[in-house]
């Protein structure tokens, strides 16, 4: 369990992906203490192969985990309607008790809010690294993830 002013996170794939596809990788770092990924989560991003963009950044980062998922019960009654990320990442996130979890999935994001959980999507991300001061601007890089075909979500 972390101490009270480390901030631990979980976050699904759409969400490093989507950092990546803005070279914006490194902003997690800056906002978070440790990030836990789950298996799901490192087959979907790490497996595919090293060309992908951001791939080693993520497999050498010493801040990101890979973490297994103990209560493999709650995955399975959570794919019924999530997929295997976003299900094993909301996992996750109860077991080691984060923070937050960085998720774009719309149907995941309100599970885990009436779970209790704190979520955050990239653009919500974005804004928080531009009110800490480590980015300018959001809407730039907004503009080229929806350029990418990236599909934001604007959801409390």
């Amino acid at each position: 369990m972390a101490n009270q002013s480390e901030i631990i996170a979980v976050a699904d794939s759409s969400f490093l992906i989507g950092l990546t596809m803005i070279n914006q990788l490194d902003l997690i770092a800056k906002l978070v203490d440790k990030l836990y990924i789950a298996p799901a989560v490192w087959e979907e991003i790490i497996l595919p192969g090293e060309e992908k963009p951001g791939v080693n950044k993520i497999k050498n980062e010493k801040f990101i985990e890979k973490h297994l998922i103990q209560n493999r019960q709650a995955v399975e009654m959570l794919e019924v309607f999530l997929g295997a990320g976003e299900s094993e990442t909301l996992v996750l996130a109860q077991e080691m008790e984060c923070s937050i979890i960085f998720i774009d999935d719309l149907r995941a994001r309100k599970v885990a809010q009436k779970s209790g959980l704190r979520t955050m999507g990239v653009a919500g991300f974005l804004l928080t690294a531009k009110q800490k001061g480590l980015i300018t601007k959001v809407k730039p890089l907004l503009n080229i993830l929806q350029q990418k075909g990236f599909r934001l979500v604007f959801y409390q």
